[in-house]
């Protein structure tokens, strides 16, 4: 079930950096499904995180993330 009311996005961070909420930001999310009630599906997020390496870097005046697989996939002979 979607939620159709009553949830606002009021602030974004990342690494510290706040950012601006753009207008109508929350009714996009809404709209595309975002926000939904039920059954929440949970992940070991150490895990995911572990095998990634990530960088937050300002360049030419513009927050850039860089995320780097730290594994190569297996080849298949």
């Amino acid at each position: 079930m979607i939620i159709r009311e009553g949830i606002e996005v009021t602030s974004i961070t990342l690494d510290g950096y706040e950012f601006p909420i753009p207008e109508g930001f929350s009714e996009f999310l809404l709209r595309s499904g975002y926000w939904v009630s039920g059954e929440v599906e949970t992940i070991n997020r150490e895990e995911v995180l572990s095998k990634y390496d990530r960088e937050v870097f300002v360049e030419n005046g513009k927050l850039h993330t860089r995320i780097t697989c730290k594994k190569t996939t297996k080849k298949t002979d």
